[in-house]
């Protein structure tokens, strides 16, 4: 039953998280704008949380949504001079799946270290994740599209975009950190009390 129960319980959290990356895509919610001409995103979030929370089937699978969603995008409203090259799955889609196991494996990882909080745990899984999710991205456009990655970024090679991108990859780590930090903390808040509600019941 309590197998069963988990199951259910990861489907539920894993089409809820999905959906949440397909709003705040579709709505912009998931870019927060830093200026006229800047923004940094929250969309992979969600990724990061399935993987923690979820395991590794659910990251790979949100991460999918993510990737197939920006591929969409890109075919129907390309608004940036890169948005084209995101029609290619291999641009769109593979990274985002590729942090989704990153993902997952960090947070393996650091559960297997002794008295490490899962707060702490999911604090560093979210910036490393972030930080691999701009690599990767900005690493398959140069490698599937690099002729066109080159001319799209003034000529620029990967590792000069990535020193102009390091400030806003360094504000999307940090935010996702945050976010997932407020997540797990308040699983632990929820948690506590509905066993405190549980032990005040059995008492009675």
């Amino acid at each position: 039953m309590e197998k069963n129960v988990s199951r259910t319980r990861k489907l539920v959290l894993t089409a809820a998280l999905s959906a949440l990356i397909i709003v705040l895509g579709i709505t912009k919610l998931g870019l927060i704008p830093l200026g006229p001409a800047a923004s940094i995103t929250i969309l992979h979030v969600p990724i990061i949380l399935a993987a923690c929370l979820c395991g590794l089937p659910s990251a790979l699978f949100t991460g999918a949504v993510f990737g197939i969603m920006s591929l969409v995008q890109a075919a129907m409203s390309p608004s940036g001079a890169l948005d084209p090259l995101f029609v290619n799955p291999l641009v769109s889609v593979l990274p985002r799946m590729l942090t989704g196991l990153i993902a997952w494996a960090l947070w393996f990882a650091f559960n297997k270290l002794p008295k490490l909080p899962k707060t702490v745990s999911a604090g560093i899984t979210a910036f490393l994740s972030t930080v691999c999710h701009t690599l990767l991205v900005i690493g398959c456009l140069y490698l599937f599209q690099g002729a066109a990655t080159r001319e799209g970024m003034g000529g620029m090679g990967y590792f000069a975009v990535i020193g102009v991108l390091a400030p806003q990859a360094a504000l999307e780590a940090l935010a996702a950190t945050i976010i997932c930090v407020a997540v797990y903390v308040g699983l632990f808040v929820s948690n506590k009390r509905k066993s405190k509600i549980s032990q005040e019941a059995e008492e009675k």
